[in-house]
């Protein structure tokens, strides 16, 4: 089965994709980051197997993956990287370019094989919904109040009086502001 011969070259990616490792090293999203990891690594393997996928929709996922699991934000286009290697990998295992295949993830860095470990069948993150559906993604949302560092009137605040630090009203997000000293 396709999804046997591929899961494993989509645990070793996600073990070299440092974002995704510095996530769940610094407990970001909730609570047992490691094994939310290992079921994002079934859900991307499946939703490679069973859907007709390219560079952008992969690269789009993984995205709101890192952002709705482990409220992380990428800005290293590390999330392309990472599904234009999937991509590839899943071309040539699908095309029977087996010892390209094999040269190409030895050729890969060595790393810990942190998400490997074995865990029970369990159904992968669900929230995202329909993989085609784009109501998943933040990127259009305009009703979403920014916070004011996303829309540039924190930085050139000059407000006397040091405000405490307060925690914006999505869980899990904490508005950091400078305090001035003359």
């Amino acid at each position: 089965m396709l999804y046997d011969d591929f899961k494993p070259i989509v645990d070793l990616v996600l073990n070299n994709w440092t974002a995704l490792q510095l996530a769940v090293e610094h407990g970001m999203g909730a609570p047992g980051g490691e094994k939310t990891a290992q079921l994002m690594s079934v859900y991307v393997a499946r939703y490679c197997v069973e859907n007709i996928i390219d560079v952008e929709d992969l690269t789009e996922l993984l995205e709101d993956l890192m952002d709705e699991e482990f409220e992380t934000v990428c800005h290293d286009n590390s999330p392309k990287e990472v599904a234009s290697l999937l991509v590839l990998y899943l071309g040539l295992l699908k095309d029977g370019h087996h010892d390209e295949l094999r040269a190409r993830i030895e050729a890969m860095p060595k790393c810990q094989k942190w998400l490997s470990e074995p865990i029970h069948d369990s159904v992968p993150p669900q929230c995202h919904g329909n993989p085609d559906d784009d109501t998943t993604s933040s990127s259009g949302d305009e009703d979403e109040p920014q916070n004011e560092f996303m829309n540039g009137a924190g930085a050139s605040s000059s407000n006397q009086n040091p405000e405490p630090m307060d925690e914006d009203s999505d869980p899990g997000w904490t508005v950091v502001r400078t305090r001035r000293r003359k």
